[in-house]
């Protein structure tokens, strides 16, 4: 029988989801859910901000910040993003500036943080060894699974040796594609009763309630900030419609856009409450957990 390894982070509960992390935000990201990157606590400043989370009592997941470096090295060198997340760590400008940080903040928060993720740069053997350097400095960071890459053979070798995994390939993935990750994944896990899954870059939708995560996270609640667009309002974690022209905050008003991010703040902490009542109310009506995992997996239609 395979030994399940915990993975680190004091704060948390597997008894708590589902969780949905608000990524981003910077000061007006008060939790009580929040993702945030190494590469944005890379200063003194940053690092109080993360302090001020924690002491508030928020549960606080840690990234490495790789898909961010990721995305520089490609910007930088012109190639696509595809080939830059298949480069070694070492061939990443800025790599190991990144990892030095990514090291410091996990030994020193880890025991307050809801977890941290592994430094998911290269492919599947590059990641084994990243994670292997890890343990040995006596780090226990959530590993990444990337289904488009890693094949499924990869999820239950995870899956059965860890007590959490995250998920990635879903940011750039087309909605067709993302709903076919979700239905294998919901089937797969069936066989890990144990197993925690976290989405990355994935907001909590109407998905979520059939096919649900345990948790997952998304800096989706900023588009209106960052485009000064209305928001689109949800309900059972379904899109229903836009708030009026009047929610835009105005042009160069400090004012105008705190009142904004507040809005966006408080809706995606809503967003985060809906699904959870509604996933464990969803629970209560159909009697509890999913059944065993099926014998033979049909065809995804």
């Amino acid at each position: 029988m395979t030994t399940v390894l915990p993975t680190a982070g004091g704060t948390f509960d597997p008894h708590e989801g589902p969780i949905y992390f608000t990524a981003g935000g910077g000061e007006y990201n008060a939790g009580p859910y929040v993702l945030t990157a190494v590469n944005e606590l890379m200063g003194d400043a940053e690092e109080q901000r993360l302090r001020s989370l924690l002491d508030a009592g928020n549960r606080v997941l840690l990234d490495s910040g790789i898909f961010w470096l990721t995305n520089r090295h490609r910007r930088a060198h012109g190639v696509s993003m595809d080939e830059a997340l298949a480069l070694p760590p070492e061939s990443i400008d800025g790599f190991e500036e990144l990892r030095d940080r990514y090291v410091y903040l996990a030994r020193t928060y880890g025991d307050w943080l809801w977890g941290y993720i592994e430094l998911d740069q290269g492919g599947l053997e590059h990641k084994r060894a990243q994670r292997a350097v890890l343990h040995d400095m006596g780090l226990s960071p959530i590993p990444v699974y990337h289904p488009l890459v890693d094949g499924w053979d990869c999820f239950d070798e995870l899956a059965s040796q860890y007590d959490r995994i995250c998920v990635g390939n879903v940011v750039q993935a087309s909605a067709p594609v993302r709903l076919r990750i979700l239905h294998t994944l919901w089937e797969r896990r069936r066989s890990y009763p144990h197993l925690w899954i976290h989405a990355l870059g994935l907001t909590a939708n109407e998905w979520c309630l059939p096919l649900a995560p345990d948790s997952c996270d998304s800096s989706s609640w900023l588009a209106p900030l960052r485009w000064n667009h209305q928001r689109i309002e949800t309900a059972l974690l379904r899109r229903v419609g836009n708030l009026p022209a009047g929610f835009r905050y105005a042009p160069g008003d400090t004012a105008s856009y705190e009142a904004a991010a507040r809005i966006c703040a408080d809706a995606a902490t809503a967003l985060g409450r809906c699904w959870h009542h509604a996933a464990h109310r969803l629970e209560e009506l159909t009697g509890g957990p999913a059944p065993a995992r099926l014998d033979r997996e049909e065809t995804l239609r």
